[in-house]
This record gives C-alpha cells, sequence and structure tokens, in this order.
C-alpha cells in the first residue's frame, strides 16, 4: 500500500516509523480515521488506538519498582496481655495434662512454656506488675514438690507489690508465702499490711490473731479481735470468737504483757531472674502442681501446738485428761486453760505440768468432746 505524503506525515507526527519511498507495510494494516485538535485515532489491526501530538512513549510497568511502591510490612509489637493470656494457656495446658494422667515431662513442658511466657512479659513490661504477678503465681504452686521456687516467688511477689502497693491480693499472698516458709517476723508483717488495705475482711483480722496468738503476742491478739468482732456476722462464730478474746483479757490482767504491736520491717527481697527459673524433670510420681486449697485461712508452718505458745485441744468424750507436748513448756511457765465447746458448767483445770508438758482435764470422764484453748506464758 502506497502512502500520500500527507499520511506519511501524520505518521511521523504520531511517532511511528514512516516507510521509505512509500514501501508497502504488509504485516500491519494503519488506517487513519480522524483528527480532532490534534488527537489523531488509528486502526492498527482493527484496535483503535489514541495518540496526542505532545504524547510520549509509553513507560513500559516493568520500570516500575516493586520495593518503591509497596512499603514492607511492619511488626506490630506484642502487648502484655499477649504475654498473659499465653502464659495461662500453658499453665491450663499443664493442670490438663496432670489431670488426665499424661507423663511428667507434657505437664513440666507446659509449665516451663508458661513460665516463658511470663518472664517474657517481664523482660518486655518491666514496669508493669501484673507480669511478676503471674509468674509468682506459677512458683507458688509447684512449691510441694519445687521447694526451689520459694525465692523466686517471693522476690516477684514483691517486685509486683513494689509496683501496686495498693493491693492487698499480693500483700495477702505473700504472708501466704512466708507463713509456709515458717517465717513469723515477715508472716506478721504482710498480714498486718493486708488488714490496712482490706479492714472490713474479717478474715485478714482472725489469721492475724491467731499468728499473734502463736508467737505470744497476747495484747496484740486482744486489740486484733476487738477489730474482728464487729464484722462477724454469723452468731456462732462471734460466740467463738468472744470466748477467746475474754481468755485473753483474763490472761493479760494476771501477768504483764509489753503491746508490742508495731509491723516488723520485712526482710531484703531476693534477686529477680528476669529469664525465669524453669524446671526439670520430677522423678516424683504425685501432681506436681498443687491443688487449690479450700481454707484460704493463713497458718504459720513450723509453729505447731508442740512448739507455739498457744494452741487448741481436744479432750474426747470418756477420757478425763489429756497431755499436751510442749517445747516452750519451763518449770516457771503459767498454763491457762479456756473451754471453747462442751463441757457446760465444767472447769477445765490444769493437773499438772513438767518440763515438756502439761495435763489438762476433768476429775471424772464427760459424755461429750470437750474443745479448749491453752496458752503458755513464760
Amino acid at each position: 500500500m502506497n502512502f500520500t505524503p500527507n499520511q506519511i506525515q501524520q505518521l511521523e507526527n504520531l511517532g511511528l516509523n514512516t516507510p521509505k519511498d512509500n514501501q508497502n507495510i504488509s504485516k500491519v494494516n494503519l488506517v487513519p480515521l480522524f483528527s480532532i485538535s490534534g488527537l489523531t485515532l488509528l486502526s492498527i489491526g482493527g484496535l483503535i488506538l489514541l495518540k496526542t501530538k505532545n504524547s510520549s512513549s509509553v513507560i513500559p510497568v516493568s520500570s516500575f519498582s516493586s520495593q518503591e511502591s509497596i512499603p514492607s510490612p511492619t511488626q506490630v509489637p506484642k502487648s502484655i496481655q499477649h504475654y498473659l493470656l499465653t502464659s495461662q494457656q500453658y499453665f491450663t495446658q499443664a493442670l490438663e495434662f496432670q489431670s488426665s494422667n499424661s507423663s511428667s515431662n507434657e505437664v513440666i513442658s507446659s509449665l516451663n512454656e508458661s513460665i516463658i511466657a511470663a518472664s517474657n512479659a517481664i523482660r518486655e513490661f518491666p514496669n508493669d506488675y501484673r507480669g511478676y504477678e503471674q509468674r509468682a503465681k506459677i512458683y507458688q504452686s509447684l512449691l510441694d514438690t519445687q521447694p526451689q521456687l520459694f525465692a523466686g516467688a517471693i522476690a516477684d511477689y514483691q517486685q509486683a507489690l513494689k509496683l501496686n502497693q495498693n493491693s492487698a491480693d499480693l500483700t495477702r499472698q505473700l504472708a501466704s508465702l512466708f507463713a509456709k516458709k515458717g517465717d513469723l517476723q515477715n508472716t506478721l508483717t504482710y498480714l498486718s499490711a493486708t488488714v490496712s488495705l482490706e479492714p472490713t475482711k474479717a478474715q485478714n483480722f482472725y489469721d492475724l490473731a491467731k499468728i499473734q496468738q502463736q508467737a505470744g503476742l497476747l495484747p496484740a491478739a486482744l486489740d486484733t479481735y476487738n477489730h474482728l468482732l464487729p464484722l462477724i456476722s454469723d452468731s456462732t462464730q462471734r460466740s467463738q470468737v468472744e470466748i477467746e478474746k475474754q481468755s485473753l483479757e483474763k490472761i493479760i490482767s494476771q501477768n504483764s504483757f509489753s503491746n508490742n504491736s508495731s509491723i516488723p520491717s520485712p526482710t531484703s527481697p531476693p534477686s529477680i531472674t528476669t529469664e525465669g527459673n524453669l524446671i526439670q524433670a520430677s522423678t516424683s510420681t504425685g501432681p506436681i502442681i498443687a491443688a487449690p486449697e479450700i481454707s484460704q485461712n493463713i497458718s504459720l508452718k513450723n509453729q505447731t501446738d508442740s512448739n507455739s505458745l498457744s494452741g487448741t485441744a481436744t479432750l474426747p468424750s470418756g477420757q478425763k485428761e489429756i497431755v499436751i507436748q510442749n517445747s516452750k513448756l519451763t518449770s516457771s511457765s503459767q498454763v491457762y486453760l479456756s473451754i471453747l465447746t462442751g463441757g457446760k458448767n465444767q472447769s477445765l483445770e490444769l493437773l499438772s505440768k513438767s518440763m515438756n508438758s502439761f495435763t489438762a482435764g476433768f476429775s471424772s470422764p464427760l459424755s461429750e468432746d470437750v474443745v479448749f484453748k491453752w496458752w503458755i506464758v513464760n
């Protein structure tokens, strides 16, 4: 096909190669349609193209960098809730393994993952008390089989309390830990702090009074009972506490006591291990995780009736006397007795006393059990 000079000029204006000497173009059939204000429409093999006089060549797609057009995704930081939830999920899994009698290695593996997640929370959020509290609770549940975790549990709870000083739950957990350890001074410290933070909860006052009695701090125990009585709504419990209070008043009136009710200072906390204390495979066939305690009462371990200054005993029916062993008893000790239940209109007497024991009873056996409270005053 031959092009006229006018057609050749139009092709050149469009940036298309023009044939030399009107040579035939056999492969591509270009048919100009019309031009309006410099806009030319051409048919190239049946395809309509729009081209302007000032148009430049089409930029190939490959010239765009994919890295420039699509920014690389950034990793979203994990929240402390993520770590706490992960820790709790692994702990729940460990409980399920234990309840289904799975191997101890499976239980320990899940527990270690739980500890690691709590430790990650501590490392990433060192100023949030919840990470320390979560790990302390894990340690606390393992103390029966992993007593080496005592220091870690105490350190974590103390750090959590430092960051959340108004938490009565943290002070109570610390009191429970120190009582389990047999540490009288720190048990009294954190129980006293718990009473200050929760002044309307009767259980706190009762636990404090009980341990004060065991330690021989009778005036302090009497003061605690005075605060406890208005909080008790159950008539039976109230009567029992009133009996103990009256017995204390009688003993205190007959002896001179120094009312040292000041709160002792806690011992310095152990160091905190950020990575966490992982547990090793256990050779024990029993449960690794302790079952939740049914009673929430705090009792001082290693401060039993045999080495405390007060206690409770039961004289069975049909038996007229009972011997109480106690290492605190000396030749100059005074022993006081008070009936709590049973033995109505009967007088419980101190029948004998030696260096390490005393005998309490009646002149003749009774037909019912008699529960009584005793105190040693040195």
